[in-house]
This record gives structure tokens, sequence and C-alpha cells, in this order.
């Protein structure tokens, strides 16, 4: 993996915002023994019934 990513090029805020995620990331994953994380966790999740269908005019209530 490389340690710099270039981001020659790149306009100014998503340079800064690239960064931002990357801290974040490394956030993320880092335990608390001070080593980064290899598993990624599961968000969590329940099983259940699809009761029916939704389209996007019942979102929005949309008129055509």
């Amino acid at each position: 993996m490389p340690e710099v990513i270039d981001l020659e090029g790149l306009p100014e805020p998503v340079a800064k915002a690239i960064a931002e995620t990357v801290l974040n990331l490394k956030r993320r994953y880092r335990t608390k023994s001070g080593k980064t994380s290899k598993l990624l966790k599961d968000l969590p999740s329940r099983s259940g019934k699809v009761i029916g269908s939704l389209r996007r005019v019942d979102i929005y209530e949309e008129r055509q």
C-alpha cells in the first residue's frame, strides 16, 4: 500500500475532504492497542418482511 496519495490537480476542498476521510478511517479502524483492525464490523440488522411496494410518488407525493 502506498504511504502517500497524490492529490495533485484536485481542487483544494476536494483534497481536504480526502485527507479528512483518511483520518476518520484511521481513527475508526484503530484498536485500543494502537494497531489497526483487519476485520470490518457488520452493521446491525434484523430480519423482516416486505409488506408492499413503495414508489417515488408515494414518498414525495409527486403529481404527474
